[in-house]
């Protein structure tokens, strides 16, 4: 099985804030067994998003990046469904699943999302539109690449399944197909209210990528909590520089 590595380069905070957070604060508002963030965000209600998005500016990029990974985690299935149909578009078939989606925010390095427990129908890639398109747009200068791959793809009933995963993920990876795969991405990941730039797309096999942990119900909660605190200092912060400008 295999991931997918989709490097941020740029987040329209601003846009992920109007588009994701109303459909959380209704969540938060029906939970039995709230925190302190769904508590916080139920008494705003109508005015959580336009309070989230003034105090952007008062928050750290860190604490920016991590409201992203929360939007992220509470929309997982929406995203991941919105990712599958357009890749099923892309390769005219559900050739290419994806079973989870994840936001990284790890310190020192560009926020990313991870399509984890991909699995892919390699014959069907292989015979799939995008990859006989990729090997057309080989240009003539490089004829016998384009004769080699056009082989490999005429050969890939006969390979091994190790082999064919290997020249799948290779072709997958390849500068011919893996920009429309990132197209297809920042696509789908804007129609769920997900509004960046990525940088880079890269499968990658699972024993490279670290799948995420499940936190405990109690550390979970002390992590949304201190996502609440920051938030609430966020506000305080802004609240001052407008008291500030009144002069009072």
């Amino acid at each position: 099985m295999l991931g997918i590595r989709l490097e941020i380069e740029q987040v329209n905070y601003k846009k992920c804030v109007e588009s994701m957070l109303p459909a959380l604060v209704e969540h938060c508002a029906a939970k039995a067994d709230p925190n302190e963030l769904d508590k916080f965000l139920a008494a705003l209600g109508a005015d959580a998003v336009p309070a989230a998005c003034a105090v952007l500016e008062e928050m750290s990029a860190d604490d920016r990046d991590k409201m992203v990974v929360w939007l992220v985690g509470a929309h997982e299935e929406r995203m991941r469904n919105s990712a599958n149909r357009h890749l099923a578009e892309l390769t005219a078939g559900p050739i290419i699943r994806i079973g989870r989606l994840v936001a990284r925010d790890r310190p020192g390095s560009r926020l990313s999302l991870q399509a984890l427990q991909v699995e892919i129908d390699y014959p069907a890639l292989l015979a799939s539109p995008i990859v006989g398109e990729g090997i057309e747009s080989i240009g003539s200068e490089h004829s016998i690449l384009k004769g080699a791959a056009k082989l490999a793809v005429q050969m890939g009933s006969h390979m091994s399944p190790t082999s064919m995963e290997k020249y799948s993920v290779a072709l997958l990876n390849s500068e011919m197909i893996k920009r429309r795969l990132m197209d297809v991405f920042s696509d789908a990941l804007r129609q769920t209210g997900m509004d960046v730039v990525l940088a880079d797309f890269t499968v990658e096999s699972t024993d490279v990528i670290e799948l995420p942990e499940t936190l405990p119900a109690s550390e979970e909660g002390a992590r949304c909590d201190t996502f609440a605190d920051a938030l609430l200092a966020a506000l305080a912060a802004r609240a001052r520089k407008l008291h500030e400008g009144s002069g009072k």
